[in-house]
């Protein structure tokens, strides 16, 4: 828990106060973070005798009133009565909501707050500043404000005394929910819409359709409901759901009174199998298909030559726009292979009479459509950063995914953009990819911007796809790291500081409790730190807790589960796997962590120098090219950091062994994932030299994996051969190029995954 902070300034300073700027109350911790803070050694008493006043040029302070009446009644045994202020300073005793136009907070979603002994004053330029600072109030109040427990008994409460004023840095702060690859039944939806409230998050992007389920009602298309909210999983049960336009039309109420809009995205071109299961004959070949029961990315997408695609399309706007007020429409845009188009013949018609180069046009071209549909209904587009493909739709909104180059490009050409990397913004990725210290370093703005072109940045979301996160999973996976990502947002990157804000955390932790949030890990449960001995050719293994309150234990190679206390030496090959245990539990967060594995092979050529031919991903790096030789083997989950990717490239790797050696072995271990597209290599080929300059062929190993397989798995591509006195080492591993024509993403870049070059 963290202890009171206060710091105390001398008497010429801001009227003897408690200034808090960088840090927040004892336990009472704001997140976000306000804009500033000055805290006063005193207390609002808040009873059955505190009235709420309204006054504004409007009757809109009466939602922000009833809504801070009813939280208040909700968990007291009192309601405090609302009444209209004429002006001047509020009666003593009571609480004031000023909706003040042209007053301190003039910020759109800006407000400011006083508390004294006397009142308490919150005044904003607009509803949503009030709501706001109402959320700050709530903070201000213990965790048992969160509480119906006991409710009849409670007669009264404190709010500390201090002056906030606030406003956030970016207008869109967002999380994507997604609802098809497991559906969120309504209670779930508005339950999550309460909470992203409360940290004064204001956008819901809706995922709702895609290939493994249409999720919303389309009365003129009944079929996609019938046949495309449905799928046959593999066990032979029936799974999916959808929301009818009257449950749609109750989020979207339900989510405005809470000043959270919410955006609805309808995936097109591709991620479009669940509606050709229904309408075969909006694709290219006419199907049959079945709404697809496995992840990946598939390659029967809507045909751009068929004019029906485009009716059906608008029709299904036209409802869509019905039920969702947001100026925005999401229409994704991602991961829509070309392949049926290439085949097809109308699509190859469509590309002829627009004069299209390829079907990156078509793609941009049927984009571009469907924005100007939208923006003669007086709504704008949003699309993931491959709608910048063949060239951007005019007024398109960008949402960069895949790193910040697509936000970058759209704000350098004057288009709006919406940031949320796999690097610091997709929480269906493990903690161990991207744990709570990353999401908070995360900034929305690319480096190098001018001033100008950094004003196309709207903001950012997280990401909670959820192929393997059904509903009861969510929460463990959004919780604590939506914290992060809602001050990343909200706060100034010059007033966040990490150290600051993880005191913060473990704070809010008891009000998360009492809301009946289940939270997960903030960091890897179990870190390992490698420790090298270069002359004993072995590795020691440091293990240190990812977070306050857990204590490790760790299973060798042989033997019963050990208290870890000291670093542990690992030699020659093997695996260590360690788990963590709550030495003390909060009720929201889990006892014991998932075992976790470090599989090692300590080999010759772990003191080379590296030099690879090509670059790899930015997005899949190990580490860099030390991270092919550390002696650590990647795991079968392609975001363990262990993995080097390269996307539809060979990959050479020569080690400089810095002297001459005796070598009999040399091996290279591969992943593969085709759902995710990432195969093995066709073959990989060994070689040797003295000098670094004639290389001699020892062996070339063919695959002989399967890839069909959809299940990750791992292998070594190896030879073992006579001695050989060595100085240089060599593998080239060739690509399969691009996916298979049997594949979803027939045509794609196929990845390669290589995690460790090993010398024996």
């Amino acid at each position: 828990m963290l202890s009171r902070v206060l710091v105390r300034v001398s008497s010429c300073t801001l009227f003897g106060l408690l200034v808090l700027t960088a840090v927040a109350a004892a336990q009472r911790p704001l997140i976000p973070l306000p804009v500033r803070v000055v805290m006063q050694p005193a207390a609002f008493h808040l009873d059955a005798s505190t009235p709420i006043f309204i006054e504004g040029d409007s009757a809109l302070p009466r939602a922000s009133a009833d809504f801070l009446a009813a939280m208040i009644a909700r968990v007291s045994s009192f309601t405090p009565s609302i009444k209209a202020h004429e002006g001047g300073a509020p009666p003593r005793g009571s609480i004031l909501l000023s909706l003040n136009r042209s007053g301190e907070a003039a910020s759109p979603e800006g407000y400011m707050m006083r508390i004294s002994p006397g009142s308490v004053i919150v005044r904003a330029s607009t509803e949503a500043g009030l709501f706001y600072g109402l959320q700050t109030l709530r903070q201000l109040l213990p965790p048992r404000f969160e509480s119906t427990a006991g409710r009849d008994t409670v007669r009264s409460w404190d709010l500390p005394c201090c002056m906030i004023q606030d406003a956030p840095r970016f207008p869109w702060r967002g999380l994507l929910l997604d609802c098809c690859r497991h559906f969120m039944d309504v209670e779930f939806v508005k339950r999550t819409i309460d909470l992203i409230a409360q940290l004064k998050m204001n956008r819901l992007h809706w995922h709702l359709t895609e290939d493994q389920g249409w999720r919303i009602q389309i009365h003129k298309y009944p079929r996609l409901t019938d046949v495309g909210a449905w799928r046959t999983e593999a066990d032979g049960s029936r799974y999916g759901g959808f929301y009818t336009q009257e449950q749609i039309r109750e989020v979207v109420a339900y989510a405005a009174e809470r000043h959270v809009t919410v955006v609805p995205e309808i995936e097109m071109p591709g991620h479009s199998l669940a509606a050709l299961a229904a309408y075969p004959e909006l694709s290219c070949t006419g199907g049959p298909f079945n709404v697809a029961n496995s992840w990946g990315v598939f390659k029967d997408i809507y045909c751009a030559g068929n004019e029906d695609t485009f009716r059906f399309l608008e029709d299904v706007l036209d409802e869509v726009m019905a039920l969702f007020p947001s100026e925005y429409i999401h229409i994704g845009g991602d991961e829509a292979p070309k392949y049926r188009w290439e085949h097809c013949d109308r699509c190859q018609a469509r590309m002829a009479a627009e004069n299209l180069t390829d079907e990156h046009a078509l793609q941009s071209w049927f984009i571009t459509r469907i924005g100007r549909y939208l923006e003669k209904h007086g709504r704008k587009l949003i699309g993931w950063d491959e709608i910048l493909e063949g060239g951007l739709a005019e007024h398109s909104t960008v949402q960069s995914w895949r790193g910040m180059q697509g936000a970058e490009t759209a704000a350098r050409t004057g288009h709006d953009a919406i940031v949320s990397p796999t690097s610091h913004a997709y929480f269906d990725y493990p903690v161990s990819s991207i744990d709570l210290e990353k999401v908070y370093a995360f900034d929305p703005v690319p480096a190098g911007l001018t001033t100008t072109d950094a004003a196309h940045i709207l903001g950012g979301e997280c990401n909670m796809w959820t192929e393997r996160a059904p509903q009861h999973l969510v929460e463990s996976k959004l919780y604590p790291r939506i914290l992060a990502m809602a001050e990343a947002l909200w706060t100034a990157g010059w007033q966040r500081r990490y150290d600051d804000f993880h005191r913060r955390v473990q704070a809010i932790y008891p009000r998360l409790d009492t809301l009946g949030v289940t939270y997960g890990f903030e960091a890897p449960p179990v870190r390992f730190a490698l420790q090298r001995d270069s002359a004993a050719g072995a590795i020691d293994v440091a293990m240190k807790a990812g977070q306050p309150g857990l204590q490790i234990r760790y299973i060798p190679d042989a033997g019963p589960a050990r208290r870890y206390q000291s670093p542990v030496p690992l030699r020659g090959q093997g695996e260590l796997r360690a788990f963590a245990e709550a030495s003390s539990g909060r009720s929201g967060a889990p006892l014991r962590s998932d075992t976790l594995s470090l599989r090692y092979d300590l080999h010759r050529g772990m003191d080379a120098m590296v030099t690879l031919g090509q670059k790899f991903s930015d997005s899949y790096t190990a580490g860099g090219p030390a991270g092919l030789i550390d002696g650590i083997r990647g795991s079968e989950n392609l975001h363990d950091g262990h993995w080097q990717g390269y996307e539809a490239k060979d990959v050479t790797v020569t080690l400089d062994l810095g002297r001459e050696q005796t070598v009999t072995e040399l091996a290279a271990g591969f992943l593969q994932y085709q759902p995710a597209w990432i195969f093995m290599p066709r073959r990989v080929t060994f070689s040797i030299s003295p000098d670094g300059i004639t290389f001699t062929e020892i062996a070339t190993i063919e695959n002989s994996a399967s890839d069909r397989v959809e299940a990750p798995f791992t292998r070594d591509f190896s030879t073992a051969f006579r001695a050989q006195t060595v100085r240089f080492v060599r593998l080239t591993a060739e690509s399969i190029g691009t996916c298979p024509p049997w594949h979803p993403g027939a045509g794609g870049k196929a990845w390669l995954f290589i995690d460790e070059f090993i010398v024996h």
